[in-house]
């Protein structure tokens, strides 16, 4: 399957990545798939469409840290089995992570928090709040800078919904921040009141 991959590929460059991340993440993929859809033949079908993914964005990710890259390729797979037992008419019902939110996130909105996604660990804590497939558009949007008509194709949705998930996605992720009184309007403002306040 590996030299199939490979013919789909042009450089000896992408072939050398592509080979690496196969070794490295091939079993991983399948046993999350696995953990999700529960059947070894459609497990496989999704890590292959992961691979697949992989090739068509090699140019965004080629160059990205390997942790990167394994976020991106986790979120295709989880994304593609989910939306296998979606058209099953399979429920899911994602856990709610407990992780404590950051000091690096104080006072960000959703659109800085996800430009800043530099951030990981803490960012990764509120991305899991979210449902599916708000939380895939968002990391595919942000973190891989992947246009709406791109995104689409990667979580089978059409370009409208894309962009709808995704003002859905980021009035949530507001909504948990002030929540958790992490985030509000004057934010800024605030920040920048008690830097002149720590000065004096």
């Amino acid at each position: 399957m590996l030299l199939q991959y490979l013919a789909l590929l042009e450089s000896d460059h992408e072939k050398d990545f592509f080979t690496d991340i196969y070794k490295k993440h091939r079993t991983e993929l399948y046993f999350k798939a696995y953990n999700i859809v529960h059947n070894a033949e459609d497990a496989e079908d999704m890590v292959q469409e992961t691979f697949l993914s992989l090739i068509r964005n090699v140019d965004k990710v080629i160059n990205e840290k390997p942790h990167k890259v394994w976020f991106y390729m986790e979120t295709i797979v989880k994304n593609r089995s989910l939306n296998l037992l979606k058209r099953r008419k399979i429920q899911e019902t994602p856990g709610l992570d407990e992780t404590w939110m950051q000091d690096e996130i104080m006072e960000k909105g959703p659109d800085i928090l996800m430009e800043e996604f530099e951030v990981h660990e803490a960012v990764a804590g509120l991305l899991k709040r979210l449902k599916h497939p708000h939380r895939e558009v968002l990391i595919l949007q942000y973190y891989y800078q992947m246009k709406p008509k791109e995104i689409a194709v990667e979580l089978e949705l059409t370009a409208d919904n894309v962009r709808h998930i995704s003002k859905r996605a980021k009035d949530k992720l507001q909504s948990i921040l002030e929540e958790n009184g992490l985030w509000n309007e004057k934010g800024s403002q605030g920040t920048k009141n008690r830097k002149k306040r720590s000065k004096k």
